[in-house]
């Protein structure tokens, strides 16, 4: 798989990605001949993965047992091919990843994932500055057997091609149609689709949508009028197109908040944000949930599934 950016003949580009694919399972023994995680402990599998001129290719595969809650350190380094057909550049880097799982109800496992990339510089002389630390993170929630990639390094290098005026392509930009739903439940209910938006975007540019709803609660205290807010809004990047396949940034940030008319308002802040990889129609869940910080707030539980679909 060579990554492509953008229509071809405009320019020529080096494109380097490095990406985690993770796993976690908590008491079972993975299918391999390791042996099961001690008791308490979860296993978590990370498998770094580099893209370049040479396609989609594995950097190694390593497991960890680690107590939910304590982190653990990877460090791994690459020597990374631009695609230029002549003379490409490499680049060697070294990632250091700091994850830190926490295991949730139904075997679920949390991870935040902390990355550091420093490129390598050789020969370079003592005293000289640095090449910067690209440092990105990213909180991941994994049900059992579940695998979620996520991009801990990107770096794109363009120049105008041979024989083409500069800053100019002559090409149509790619359009990506996005189509965005969500569900939502309280408590342990089935999950109600309440609405479904369509979006568009180009490569590079950012769409994005606001659900926003109001639910009547029991009064409060006094026979206070109260409700709870609630606000997700979803961005959505494409990145790329290469293999057929579409690289995407998402992101959805809000809150759930009970508002009361004689108490004070009780918010209950969403951030989460992925990197994608999705093939033409191929739908992506977020599944969130949200509890209240006890029963005088009158209510427990909200569940939201929010999906994504692209057409490109």
């Amino acid at each position: 798989m060579t990554p492509a950016l953008g229509p071809r003949g405009a320019r020529t580009a080096s494109v380097f990605f490095g990406f985690l694919v993770l796993a976690a399972s908590a008491g079972a023994a993975p299918a391999t001949d390791s042996p099961a995680p001690g008791p308490g402990a979860l296993r978590v599998s990370v498998e770094t993965i580099a893209v370049d001129r040479r396609g989609t290719w594995s950097v190694g595969t390593d497991d960890a047992d680690l107590f939910s809650g304590s982190m653990g350190e990877l460090q791994k380094s690459a020597t990374l091919v631009g695609r230029q057909a002549q003379n490409p550049p490499r680049e060697m880097v070294q990632l250091t990843a700091r994850i830190t799982p926490a295991l949730k109800a139904g075997g679920a496992c949390a991870l935040r994932v902390d990355s550091e990339t420093r490129r390598v510089v050789a020969g370079a002389k003592a005293g000289s500055r640095p090449p910067p630390v690209d440092r990105k993170s990213v909180a991941v929630l994994l049900k059992p057997d579940e695998e979620r990639m996520v991009e801990v390094y990107a770096k794109l290098r363009c120049a105008p091609a041979t024989g083409a005026p500069d800053g100019t392509s002559g090409s149509e930009p790619t359009f990506i149609d996005i189509v965005l739903s969500v569900a939502r439940a309280e408590g342990d209910q089935d999950l109600t689709p309440l609405k479904t938006n369509d979006l568009r975007a180009t490569l590079g540019r950012s769409a994005s949508n606001l659900f926003s709803f109001n639910v009547p609660l029991e009064a409060g205290k006094g026979a206070a009028k109260r409700y709870r807010r609630e606000k997700i809004e979803a961005q959505i990047s494409p990145t790329l197109i290469s293999g057929g396949r579409l690289q995407i940034e998402a992101g959805l940030q809000g809150e759930v908040a009970t508002v009361s008319g004689s108490e004070a308002t009780v918010s209950h802040p969403i951030v989460t944000r992925e990197t994608l990889v999705l093939a033409p129609d191929e739908p992506h869940a977020f599944d969130l949930e949200v509890r209240s910080s006890g029963p005088e707030e009158g209510w427990s539980r909200v569940r939201y599934r929010i999906e994504i679909t692209c057409r490109f």
